[in-house]
């Protein structure tokens, strides 16, 4: 014989009926750049796309702020580029005491 369940006088509202309560407004959907950015952001072309547009914006200021001045840019540039290797040594240098031990041992 099959049982029964019990079941209280409450009555279940299913997920459909609930939907179907909603305001029908259509709302059309939009994409922002923010989307486009955000799904460009996943892709494998990301990183060098975006280290040729910033190597681009940074040398347009320097040209910028030398005022047509070849030295003054090399001299801004070189600054830059010191900057960012004393940057790139420090990561490497924290970078090697993150390592994990081998588990062979």
């Amino acid at each position: 014989m099959a049982q029964r369940r019990k079941t209280s006088g409450k009555r279940k509202t299913s997920s459909s009926s609930s939907r179907k309560r909603t305001t029908s407004k259509s709302s059309s959907v939009t994409s922002t750049a923010v989307d486009y950015y955000h799904a460009f952001s996943k892709t494998r072309f990301f990183v060098p796309v975006m280290t040729v547009v910033v190597l681009t914006v940074l040398i347009l200021l320097d040209l910028l702020f030398s005022l047509n001045d070849y030295d003054r840019f090399f001299k801004i540039l070189g600054f830059e580029l010191l900057i960012v290797g004393i940057i790139w040594v420090i990561g490497l240098v924290l970078s090697f005491g993150e390592s994990t031990p081998s588990s062979g041992k």
